[in-house]
């Protein structure tokens, strides 16, 4: 998993995005998530603590959602 502070996108938003793969039918996808969170290490909590949702939500193709109560988007490649 590797961590890349997001560029500012508005006064009152800021996030971190997260790299990761996941496996499905043989085949990896490339996987970014964007967690709105205060720190790096928060943001590093939500996913670890949320992961099976996380899961979930690339698995069935969701781009947008909440994971425990962080908003959070997804995008596959």
């Amino acid at each position: 998993m590797q961590q890349v502070p997001l560029g500012a996108q508005g006064a009152e938003s800021s996030g971190y995005v997260l790299y990761f793969q996941l496996a499905s039918n043989g085949a990896r996808r490339a996987c970014s998530l964007t967690i709105q969170a205060e720190s790096a290490n928060e943001a590093a909590r939500i996913f670890r603590e949320n992961w099976s949702a996380i899961e979930s939500m690339a698995r069935d193709g969701v781009s947008t959602g909440m994971v425990g109560s962080a908003p959070v988007s997804l995008a596959m490649s």
